[in-house]
């Protein structure tokens, strides 16, 4: 996966919408995962409606977010002993905790244990998870770009959310930008959503974005740095040894006998031979 586009023009253009003209770097970081993740089948349309609903999502900082609240709203919101116990059982929240543990988090809140349970049988199945990596154990795996990106394209392009899909109302000549916001959560800010995604798909298309031309990035192995180890400090000079000689009052740094000192001395008097 990875979108096939010009990614700087792409970037000139969202500077400037949807985005006040200007971008933070961890914007920019978190659109590249987004633009990393996406499948290389997936509609412009699609892709542009994805990016726009991050900004109101994740607080315009386009990286995964916790949805807001604390422990005391998790529990009454999503929680078999909260006041929404027909939601908790709807979220899978069978256990007293659940509520909290599997409040909302990513690009858009994915939220009770059947989900994350979902999100992560399907992702394995798409490769896009190894074996030990299991977001029903570890929720917080929701909040890594590189698996909540994933979950944003699968999750709306198949319904995850509220059983609506993308396919409902863009592309294949549907252009209902703003009935597209039901996939996530209802119309809570549907206007405002769709204007964003339009100028989205726009800069996709200044961008030459080109669904199925996927591009191959090289993957760079990581680099292990060792700790460098402490300098030991040179012997004290004994009081037998002979003096230094007279350099004429000319100071320079001390070459030692040993390791590279003795290199260059041998070189040196290679050349004087």
């Amino acid at each position: 996966m990875t979108a096939a586009l010009d990614r700087q023009a792409f970037f000139n253009a969202v500077r400037l919408s949807p985005f006040p003209g200007h971008l933070t770097p961890s914007q920019v970081s978190g659109m590249e995962a987004i633009l990393d993740a996406c499948p290389v089948d997936t509609p412009l349309e699609h892709l542009a409606y994805g990016l726009g609903t991050c900004p109101i999502e994740t607080g315009w900082t386009m990286l995964p977010i916790k949805e807001k609240g604390g422990a005391a709203y998790f529990a009454r919101m999503y929680d078999i002993r909260g006041d929404r116990p027909e939601k908790a059982r709807e979220l899978g929240n069978l256990n007293p905790g659940d509520g909290i543990a599997f409040c909302g988090r990513g690009l858009v809140q994915l939220t009770g244990r059947a989900n994350y349970r979902k999100a992560t049988l399907r992702l394995r199945a798409l490769g896009l998870l190894v074996a030990g990596q299991d977001l029903e154990t570890n929720p917080d795996l929701a909040m890594h770009p590189d698996v909540a990106a994933p979950v944003l394209f699968i999750g709306t392009r198949e319904g995850w959310f509220t059983g609506k899909k993308l396919s409902d109302y863009l592309g294949g000549g549907k252009a209902d930008w703003k009935g597209a916001r039901r996939i996530i959560n209802g119309q809570d800010r549907a206007a405002e959503i769709a204007l964003h995604a339009q100028a989205f798909a726009a800069a996709l298309k200044k961008a030459g974005y080109a669904p199925g031309a996927a591009v191959t990035k090289i993957p760079v192995p990581p680099v292990t740095a060792a700790p460098v180890p402490p300098l030991v400090p040179p012997a004290p000079r004994r009081t037998a040894d002979p003096a230094p000689p007279d350099t004429g009052g000319v100071t320079g740094p001390t070459v030692q006998t040993g390791g590279v000192g003795a290199w260059l001395k041998s070189l040196f008097s290679k050349k004087a031979a």
